[in-house]
């Protein structure tokens, strides 16, 4: 049998990432301010499932679209960069 080692900062699969937990309170923090008037997001779980989906305040239909194409670019620049994409 063999033992699952941390390298670095690195979460071991079934801990939870204080990363996405940071991020996702700060949006919590803002959406209940009335800040944050939409969102679009894409998921990745423990067993590689996948989800996308978006929320908004009627009016920021073409905003959030346009975002969400910024997003692409910048991820897809991350990756030929070799960086990690993680925000």
């Amino acid at each position: 049998m063999s033992n699952v080692v941390r390298l670095g900062n690195e979460t071991l699969p079934g801990e939870p990432d204080e990363g996405i937990i940071a991020t996702l309170e700060a949006l919590l923090v803002d959406a209940r301010s009335g800040d944050l008037r939409a969102f679009a997001y894409a998921t990745v779980r423990q067993n590689d499932a996948v989800g996308t989906g978006w929320d908004g305040t009627a009016g920021t239909r073409y905003t959030l679209g346009a975002v969400i194409g910024m997003l692409d670019t910048r991820y897809h620049s991350e990756l030929l960069q070799g960086g990690k994409c993680d925000g």
